[in-house]
């Protein structure tokens, strides 16, 4: 969740990256400016982060020095291009987002737990950004039980005293995913840093049964084809990658 797949300020990459258009940007503002877009507009500070959705049509100068990220599998609610400050959390975004740009060449699991910072704080920094109340409840108990092979996600959505298809709407307008993709999603991603880590028990490093089990997955197998769905390699070829 929530991966990194470009930081930096090199204005090929980020224009190669804005015509694809697939994915979220997050920029450090540098002075003020507004992005306009479709018949609305954003207005940014010095020191903002603007966040733009993929697919999103919009003007706007860039700067030089402006931090680029670029993120896949990002779960943010925002519809349209926003301007969140950071001053909130004491500028810990801007902060991560340096960071990214410094391990832009190094470890993979260090730049996607530095999207899932960037992410979190960007979401407590924006005070009109959140979650509906029912929407919250789902991610909380989805992020409780990551590792939990014997978890029933639906079982617990039609334990809420709302409509099923109900919830599962309103989880994809604000998250931007399905309830069972932002849990394939948040397992993936830990399975693709316990791989990447070469993390190991007392004897040896984890075989994929065993980072299947801490993934939430009883079958090996299962855990393979989604992994390699997801990633477009099987686990054993995520690693030498």
């Amino acid at each position: 969740m929530n991966n990194i797949v470009y930081a930096g300020d090199e204005k090929k990459q980020i224009d190669a990256y804005k015509t694809s258009r697939k994915y979220w940007q997050i920029i450090v503002c540098h002075g003020e400016g507004e992005i306009t877009f479709g018949k609305g507009k954003t207005v940014y500070s010095d020191g903002d982060i603007a966040v733009i959705p993929p697919l999103t049509s919009y003007e706007r100068t860039d700067r030089e020095g402006e931090v680029y990220l670029f993120m896949e599998w990002t779960a943010l609610p925002f519809k349209t291009p926003s301007a969140v400050k950071d001053d909130k959390n004491g500028g810990i975004a801007h902060a991560a987002m340096q960071a990214a740009y410094y391990f832009r060449k190094g470890s993979d699991a260090v730049l996607n737990a530095l999207g899932d910072l960037i992410v979190g704080y960007i979401i407590e920094g924006n005070e009109s950004a959140g979650y509906s109340p029912v929407v919250e409840l789902v991610r909380a108990d989805i992020n409780a039980n990551i590792s939990n092979s014997s978890y029933a996600l639906d079982a617990y959505i039609r334990s809420l005293p709302l409509n099923y298809d109900y919830v599962r709407k309103l989880f994809k307008s604000e998250v931007g995913v399905t309830p069972h993709d932002y849990l394939t999603a948040k397992r993936m991603n830990l399975a693709g840093m316990l791989i990447k880590s070469g993390m190991s028990n007392t004897y040896s490093r984890y075989s994929v049964g065993q980072i299947a089990e801490m993934c939430g997955y009883a079958e090996p197998l299962y855990f393979s084809r989604v992994f390699k769905k997801y990633y477009g390699v099987s686990p054993s070829e995520y690693e030498k990658k």
